[in-house]
């Protein structure tokens, strides 16, 4: 994995210009450079080429054909807001960048490029379903998938408080925290600790420890919880009464439950998977 590029996979959405917004800070942080990429989605552009595909309106009396030309000329404009976007976002912080226009099938092509990136940022939905509430079908891919870290903007935002950190380990929390803390001026706010106890009691012990000494340094303030017993259950039950603004994560194994995806699908707020990051330097 080339841990020196942050995926961004952009389109027109509110929520995908979020998502830069994160990829940036992260790409700051970490020195990395950043790959945005707007996909041509192959399948919609085979069904106008077969003259089968309608546009319907808001009103189920208005449609019209949708032609092949058409569908190119916007995907060039969207690409072509897609990069300046980028091009703006990235010169504002300095960080070298790349931005590739692939025509393919969106999922099979994400899956490819996220093989070869640190961390991948998209929006939870694509502009075609604004209005939808939970995560999209390539979101969830994405999160399934990734090898490496994944940030997913919800509702037009990047970061939102308080942020909630679930962990097990003090390494977990630090890499968590200061991934938070290089996202924005988080002074005078406060984070919630939900930390999922091992075989070690030493653990929590000196995670309490550093939180304080960070609680000092840092102007913020920390309310820590043990989740006992550690289930996923528990977790989850925890995420609903606290509502997080930010949810960041670590690689636990319910991401690949479906019952644990759609009760972090309810929160309705921004998700940071923390993932094959664990050389990530202290800021």
């Amino acid at each position: 994995m080339n841990s020196k590029r942050i995926l961004i996979a952009l389109d027109s959405s509110s929520q995908s210009l979020s998502a830069l917004d994160a990829a940036v800070e992260i790409a700051h942080q970490r020195g990395c450079e950043l790959l945005g990429v707007f996909i041509e989605d192959a399948e919609l552009l085979r069904v106008t080429e077969c003259d089968v595909a309608r546009e319907v309106g808001a009103s189920a009396a208005q449609s019209r054909d949708l032609q092949h030309a058409e569908i190119e000329s916007i995907f060039r404009s969207l690409a072509a807001h897609a990069r300046q976007s980028l091009e703006i976002a990235a010169e504002r912080k300095r960080i070298p960048w790349d931005f590739q226009v692939i025509r393919g099938q969106v999922d099979e092509t994400l899956t490819e490029l996220m093989k070869e990136v640190e961390v991948t940022a998209l929006g939870s939905l694509s502009s075609r379903w604004p209005a939808t509430s939970g995560f999209g079908s390539t979101a969830l891919n994405v999160l399934k998938k990734s090898k490496g870290g994944v940030f997913i903007a919800r509702n037009g935002n990047s970061i939102l408080f308080p942020v909630t950190v679930v962990s097990r380990t003090l390494e977990e929390s630090r890499m968590a925290l200061e991934t938070a803390f290089s996202m924005g001026n988080l002074c005078h706010h406060y984070f919630n600790v939900l930390y999922l106890p091992g075989d070690d009691p030493l653990q929590e012990l000196e995670l309490r420890q550093w939180l304080t000494q960070v609680s000092q340094d840092k102007a913020v303030l920390f309310r820590m919880y043990v989740i006992t017993p550690p289930t996923m259950m528990n977790l989850a039950g925890y995420l609903q009464a606290f509502r997080p603004g930010t949810l960041i994560l670590p690689d636990i194994p319910w991401l690949k439950k479906a019952r644990f995806l759609k009760q972090v699908q309810t929160l309705d707020c921004p998700v940071y998977l923390i993932r094959g990051m664990e050389e990530m330097e202290a800021s």
